[in-house]
């Protein structure tokens, strides 16, 4: 189901290192996501706001997701994943996901989700969350998540929840 990574040739994850990777060549086709990681991901990371992964052939960035804590309101979870006692829930905020254009369609958007599901399951082990939030920019990238087990959140179009439990099952 996802590439594969040929390590042996520099293809790999890595945290951000902004002395390491090429940022400004980075174009995904959206404008956003573009300048996030050109401008403003290295300082979000230095301020541990978030912390960004580049899928990266040695400097050049192939792709790239952002992670960070979240809560979500008990309220706004699906039937199927309501927990009670508390008003917040914790879960990790898969922010931003892009790939370069160049590599769009090869299934390394695939890939990133993949690697952000087993870092949240290792997270889990360590921290209490109940899983993954993302928040999708528009109903084909809202599908996309969705094919992975995502469900739509009540009080938000294209914010979209996956719990430990379906993680567990694609890992």
């Amino acid at each position: 189901m996802f590439p594969q990574l040929n390590e042996k040739y520099g293809v790999k994850f890595e945290k951000l290192d902004a002395a390491k990777h090429n940022r400004k060549d980075f174009d995904c086709g959206v404008n956003a996501l573009n300048v996030y990681l050109q401008q403003q991901a290295n300082q979000d990371q230095k301020r541990n706001l978030t912390r960004i992964y580049v899928l990266a052939e040695n400097a050049k960035i192939m792709g790239y997701y952002s992670i960070s804590g979240h809560s979500v309101s008990r309220d706004t979870l699906p039937n199927d994943i309501k927990v009670g006692g508390y008003y917040e829930i914790p879960f990790l905020l898969l922010g931003r996901l892009a790939v370069a254009k160049r590599y769009q369609g090869n299934g390394y958007g695939d890939a990133l989700i993949f690697h952000a599901l087993k870092m949240t399951a290792e997270i889990a082990e360590k921290i209490g969350i109940l899983g993954m939030i993302v928040d999708a920019k528009d109903d084909d990238i809202a599908t996309f998540y969705g094919k992975f087990g995502f469900k739509r959140l009540t009080e938000t179009k294209n914010r979209l929840v996956l719990p430990l439990s379906t993680i567990a099952t694609l890992l």
